[in-house]
């Protein structure tokens, strides 16, 4: 319709009304555009801040798993200070015998959270990180997750320290203790340590392990690499926290 407008007025040589007629379409294509380029934005900002809601969950979900691994590492710390106590002194393993007899084994125990990077990865797989128009929320995310990716490399390292620790406690318990252990024990929880001394041992039995305990040299000269062991997990833990919180903070502020 436009086009046979254009042809007529050029045979007319109305040349002002071709002009109309061109200012008429680029002014509405520009229109036409500028309505794309607007609901395009909108559509992005709309799955910006879905991703932030998102990431937001992923983070708090992190944030509390990573101050329980804090509290496990905590508690273990603990453990191995008791069987260094015990190691010095037998008799003290009576005082707290149930909590020896876990600490045997557990005290060289690790934990690492395994963090939500779904949304995360989303975003980086699929080019959408661009839709974060905050540099500091994208730098704050990578170098949270890089942070974990590169503590990773410690887990043999671990793995190797508590099949060491197994190694030299073997035997310690005696078969009775080791299935009370598995059986009623299990893992030692730091939000419910004040009621496992309810369980019933018999006080002997665990005098003789704890004199069995402190009488292997090269157990007791192992000690401090356990308790090292559960402070450097603390300690890369509390930097996990800590970068975990501030990604959080900034994804509130965002």
């Amino acid at each position: 319709m436009i086009i046979k407008r254009m042809a007529r007025f050029i045979r007319e040589h109305d040349w002002f009304a071709v002009f109309v007629e061109i200012i008429v379409v680029v002014v509405g294509l520009m229109l036409a555009l500028q309505l794309d380029g607007w609901v395009e934005q909108r559509g992005e900002r709309q799955k910006e801040a879905e991703y932030v809601q998102r990431l937001i969950s992923d983070m708090e979900m992190d944030v509390a798993a990573i101050q329980r691994a804090i509290d496990i590492a905590s508690m273990r710390l603990r453990l191995a200070d008791l069987l260094m106590e015990v190691s010095r002194e037998p008799a003290v393993a009576i005082t707290r015998p149930v909590e020896f007899v876990g600490a045997v084994n557990q005290a060289a125990y690790t934990y690492t959270p395994s963090l939500t990077s779904h949304t995360f990865e989303d975003l980086r797989s699929t080019g959408n990180m661009r839709l974060l128009l905050d540099q500091d929320l994208k730098d704050a995310l990578y170098d949270y997750y890089g942070y974990d990716q590169s503590q990773r490399q410690y887990r043999p390292l671990q793995f190797a320290t508590e099949h060491r620790h197994f190694e030299l406690v073997a035997g310690i318990l005696s078969h009775e203790q080791e299935v009370f252990s598995q059986d009623t024990v299990k893992f030692f929880d730091p939000y419910n340590m004040d009621n496992i001394e309810n369980a019933q041992l018999d006080l002997a039995e665990v005098r003789a392990a704890a004199e069995r305990f402190s009488k292997r040299p090269e157990l007791v000269a192992w000690l401090p690499q356990v308790r090292h062991l559960q402070i450097e997990q603390m300690s890369v833990h509390q930097t996990r926290l800590d970068k975990g919180k501030s990604v959080l903070d900034t994804l509130h502020r965002y």
